[in-house]
């Protein structure tokens, strides 16, 4: 290499050295390729250097022919070229962008020649993007199989063109389908591109030409042959693309093309379960794509989703996946990244079947693009984060890598010796200083997708669940095994399961165990189960989501609450019916949408309990933050409220304090409430039966802020709460009206004109402050026990909530909302950004304990996060007594 640099510097021009300088500095995955490539570019321009080849323009271009073989040779024969390739390959296409114009009295011989070309000059654009960084991995396949999309168009008319002259027009439309990758629009860059030919009717004639009449199928398989020549012939620029037509119906022994009757009886009784794989991804791309194409899709959707869920696609994928296996055992030591385990194709696999297999019952999760349908999967549940994240990193490492391994001779292929020196060069264009390096990350990533593939889909023969044994259960990572066996016994004789539904859960076996092993609280879930099995909605909800995992994860999760859905529950069965309906847990819990839910079910109670139900599976499904999570359950507690308020109108007004106050509400929230009228009030009935259809309702309410607490009026006067904030009210009572919310009634302006005073009247003064911090600690001594109290004890919830008490009154502005105080505090003062982030992950860990009992993501970081929060509070007492 060093004898061949130091011979070129010798020969080239002044204006041509810095090419080389780049060559011999720049970390390039072929440097011998570029300098060969280099030196016949600068002979084609006879040793003269170009106005648009000066600049980076020419480092990118030597960098490109490091990587391409072909698209080097392709860009020197075409020299002409290389300005417009200047002038586009830092520009963003639209899809409308992507067109080839059919030119008058054209030859086929140039129009192929034209093609070909407009290919290879736009593939030059997409891998210059790729190599320097300028696009992500879903835009360069997209542009891929838009180029690609945009030569078939062009070929199809000019191949009507030409037939039309001969035998007129047909009577019907005729459409071209993208298959696989294309069908996507996640084409490799040398890929084969499937196809088939699909036209409306066989019934029907052309209206004849030079050559005379056809039929309408003689025709579209005349026009099938020569669209394929056009694309596939190979002329002086080479072939367009590869054209695969074995995914036609009888694949080569059926006809090149078919009407949409013969497809429709082909795939009703004849078409085979891997068709419905192929099918997946079909997606026309020519032709007449409003009508025919239209057709072509109600009819493919149809066969490939069933309205129920299907698991006998299951089988179909093993045995696919076993000739895979067979087929890559045969290529030795070579690595495959399509085939070899965790290759691409089980990726593909994994999102294909769950499509499939649940698809026809939740259409959400189809599309025919890999990466949106790792998301789908995901957003809906099937999915869990770790694995979608794992998966999508594996599929776009995986998909990377075999671009660059094809982008040397634009050759179709997967497949390398580790130990080569393509792998070396591989390695380079995946950016990594060293082979082994490239390998060691391979590997990993493969692995995992292998496991996921194995974890989804597991060969060989379950052991029923009766046949577990203590030991096995113990192996699986149970805690106490024996508790889990004589569940496991509990269940399998209950009286309310027919002998049908006990065996139909005994086949289950190890999948039940996984599921019960992998909720939140398996003991919480397994005690759980039984109650709901007690009930016959419970039954016939499980058993009609046996097959959807996804669906048995969700409900084990809410299962493995202490007491939080199993109450709900046993009050209002029916909510089972609706729990996972995906436009309940998309659309945020709303007082407008629950008054839509009560005129339609009629029934508070159920409006109530479905919707808390909703708004946990919103926070467990990443619909929502923790703070939204509590804001939902407030608004739920506020509809509830105002529901009972009107339709009993009342002579009172109505205030909330504490957490209902602050819309901070969590699991057993508790509300505080106010009762004010204008006058005294000779009867306390309505307010007393307002707290009594609360509590009946599941809310605790507690009266006990109201002045004097217990000995003081239930119902008292604007007049009377002005004098007790005036003159009695303590200074614990001021940290208390900080949340202070008005809910109902006409006395909005004079109640909060009082609290206003009573908040910000006077200004935080030395004593006051001494005086809460004083408070802060009594709380911690007295109720702060316990290594697992979360609230009272240092670090606790209350440290966070006394610093958003104490910066509302040193700063007089009433936010209402602790993380809204501490989000106001940081912007301020920046040293205490990291409020906001302990306040959520504190009142997280609190959520967890309150729902299932104990600490599960939390239990090992606690101890941590609340020494964390101790050193904040510590450290905003020092900031708050220089200031006050």
């Amino acid at each position: 290499m060093k004898l061949l640099l130091e011979k070129c510097r010798n020969s080239f021009e002044p204006e041509w050295q810095k090419a080389l300088d780049f060559i011999e500095k720049e970390e390039l995955p072929n440097k011998r390729r570029a300098l060969i490539l280099t030196e016949k570019l600068r002979e084609k321009l006879s040793g003269q250097m170009p106005k648009w080849l000066q600049g980076d323009f020419l480092f990118h271009l030597i960098k490109l022919f490091s990587f391409s073989q072909f698209l080097g040779d392709f860009l020197i024969k075409h020299t002409h070229k290389l300005p417009e390739l200047k002038e586009i390959y830092k520009k963003r296409f639209l899809p409308s962008e992507f067109r080839v114009e059919l030119l008058e009295s054209e030859t086929e011989k140039s129009f192929m020649n034209r093609l070909r070309v407009y290919k290879n000059l736009q593939m030059s654009r997409v891998v210059l993007r790729d190599i320097l960084g300028i696009a992500d991995f879903q835009e360069l396949v997209r542009d891929v199989t838009l180029i690609h999309d945009a030569c078939i168009k062009a070929a199809l008319s000019f191949a009507e063109k030409v037939l039309e002259e001969r035998y007129g027009k047909p009577s019907c439309g005729f459409v071209v389908v993208d298959m696989g990758k294309a069908g996507g629009y996640e084409l490799n860059y040398s890929s084969d591109i499937d196809l088939i030919f699909v036209y409306e009717s066989r019934y029907g004639e052309t209206t004849g030409g030079s050559y005379g009449k056809l039929q309408n199928h003689d025709y579209f398989t005349i026009l099938s042959k020569y669209l394929v020549e056009l694309l596939t012939k190979n002329t002086d620029e080479g072939i367009c693309m590869n054209v695969d037509l074995r995914l036609r119906p009888n694949g080569t022994m059926g006809p090149l093309c078919n009407d949409i009757e013969a497809l429709e009886q082909y795939y009703t009784a004849v078409a085979r379960p891997w068709e419905r794989f192929a099918l997946l991804k079909a997606r026309p791309s020519a032709g007449d794509l409003m009508r025919t194409g239209t057709e072509f899709l109600k009819l493919a959707r149809a066969f490939v989703f069933r309205k129920y869920i299907d698991l006998t696609l299951i089988e179909e994928l093993l045995r696919l996946k076993e000739l895979i296996k067979t087929k890559v055992l045969k290529k030795g030591k070579k690595i495959d990244l399509k085939l070899s385990e965790g290759g691409i194709r089980e990726v593909e696999f994994i999102v294909q079947a769950f499509q499939l297999i649940y698809g026809g019952k939740h259409p959400y999760i189809r599309s025919k693009n890999t990466l949106i349908a790792l998301r789908r999967l995901f957003k809906w549940g099937f999915l869990q984060e770790k694995e979608y994240e794992e998966l999508k990193e594996a599929y776009i490492f995986l998909r990377k890598a075999e671009h660059m391994l094809q982008i040397t001779n634009f050759r179709q292929t997967q497949t390398f010796h580790p130990e080569s020196e393509e792998a070396e060069e591989l390695a380079k264009k995946m950016g990594f200083k060293s082979r082994e390096e490239f390998l060691e990350k391979l590997q990993h990533l493969m692995g995992t997708v292998n496991a996921y593939f194995n974890k989804f889909f597991p060969t060989g023969d379950r052991k029923p669940l009766s046949a577990v044994t203590t030991l096995e259960l113990q192996k699986l990572g149970f805690r106490e095994p024996e508790e889990v066996k004589r569940f496991i016994e509990v269940l399998l004789n209950l009286k309310t399961l027919s002998a049908e539904e006990t065996n139909r859960l005994d086949v289950m076996g190890e999948r039940f165990l996984e599921l019960l092993f992998d909720a939140p609280d398996s003991k919480n879930a397994m005690k759980n189960l039984v109650t709901f099995f007690e009930r016959e909605e419970g039954r016939v909800f499980f058993f009609s989501i046996l097959s959807e995992i996804h669906a048995i994860k969700l409900l084990f999760f809410l299962l493995s609450t202490k007491d939080f859905f199993i109450k709900r529950f046993r009050e209002t069965p029916e909510i089972v019916d609706f729990i996972f309906n995906p436009d309940y847990i998309e659309n945020p819990v709303t007082k407008e949408g629950l008054r839509q839910d009560l005129l339609e079910f009629k029934n508070l109670r159920f409006v109530k309990n479905l919707a808390e139900v909703r708004a946990l599976l919103r926070l467990r499904l990443k619909r929502t933050e923790v703070e939204e999570f509590f804001k939902e359950l407030t608004e739920i507690a506020d509809f509830v409220i105002d529901t009972l308020y009107e339709n009993s109108p009342q002579a009172f007004s109505l205030a909330s304090l504490g957490k209902h106050g602050s819309r901070e509400m969590n699991v057993e929230s508790d509300i505080d409430l106010l009762f004010f009228s204008e006058k005294p009030l000779e009867s306390t009935e309505g307010a007393l039966k307002l707290i009594k259809e609360l509590e009946s309702l599941g809310y605790e309410v507690d009266t006990r802020l109201r002045p004097f607490g217990e000995k003081g009026e239930l119902i008292f006067t604007v007049k009377y709460f002005r004098e007790y904030t005036e003159k009695t009210a303590r200074v614990w009572e001021r940290l208390a009206f900080t949340r202070f919310r008005f809910l109902k009634g006409n006395l909005r302006e004079e109640v909060e004109g009082i609290v206003k005073d009573f908040l910000f009247g006077k200004p935080l003064d030395k004593d006051t402050l001494h005086e809460i911090l004083t408070m802060r600690e009594r709380l911690e001594r007295e109720l702060g026990k316990g290594k697992n109290d979360i609230k009272y004890s240092a670090g606790g919830v209350v440290d966070l909530e006394f610093i958003a008490y104490i910066y509302q009154l040193y700063s007089r502005r009433q936010f209402g909302n602790t993380l809204k105080a501490l989000r106001a505090l940081s912007e301020k003062t920046p040293e205490f950004k990291k409020l906001t982030r302990l306040y959520r992950k504190i009142r997280e860990a609190e959520t967890e304990k309150r729902l299932f009992g104990s600490f599960i993501t939390y239990s090992d970081r606690i101890v941590q996060l609340k020494k964390e929060i101790r050193e904040a509070f510590g450290e905003f007492v020092e900031w708050i007594k220089k200031r006050v």
